[in-house]
């Protein structure tokens, strides 16, 4: 009989018992219901009325639909965005410009470095050539020969001695500026 008891028992606490979200635990009832039994004998246990529980509420879940957008023919052009395109249009043009003309100046660079070097080259042969051409020493036979060039003598040959420094005189005592002037001027002209 007593394990009828226990057996129902057991049927009866087999789920666990809740309070909100906390779980009792099935061992627990079970023992205490137990130890009740055990000391009171005569009773029967009564079955708790369970609590009618409300379904749990579902978020309603829509299906998200795009929204519909009606979209308005433009009417006329902004002149601002007009005004802008035309000034990086411009703009875009100048920067074509001045890189096609960068490239033509850097040409030109190039050709005129070569030229000078031709140049460069010429001028040293012109050079070789100038001091190849002209002999001092014929130059200088051919003009004593004929009289317009004499050799100097022993005395048209004169020699300066420039042992002593040079020297300067520094006048002091004058003044700056339009006094300084009329004071000299009068030390110049006796009145």
């Amino acid at each position: 009989m007593a394990d009828e008891r226990r057996a129902r028992i057991d049927r009866a606490d087999r789920r666990y018992r809740t309070y909100g979200n906390v779980a009792y635990q099935a061992e627990y009832e079970r023992d205490n219901a137990v130890r009740r039994s055990a000391a009171q004998p005569a009773e029967r246990p009564q079955r708790r009325p369970e609590i009618e529980r409300r379904p749990r509420i579902q978020p309603h879940r829509r299906t998200a639909a795009r929204p519909v957008i009606r979209i308005r023919a433009q009417d006329a052009i902004a002149p601002f965005s007009i005004v802008g395109f035309a000034v990086v249009l411009l703009c875009a043009l100048f920067l074509v410009a001045a890189t096609a003309q960068l490239a033509v100046v850097n040409n030109d660079i190039v050709d005129l470095r070569a030229q000078m070097t031709d140049l460069q080259e010429e001028e040293r042969q012109l050079q070789a050539q100038y001091e190849t051409a002209f002999d001092l020493e014929a130059i200088e036979e051919m003009f004593t020969a004929d009289g317009s060039m004499v050799r100097p003598g022993a005395g048209q040959t004169v020699y300066l001695d420039m042992a002593a420094g040079d020297s300067v005189v520094y006048y002091e005592g004058t003044e700056p500026g339009f006094s300084g002037l009329l004071r000299q001027m009068e030390e110049l002209l006796p009145w």
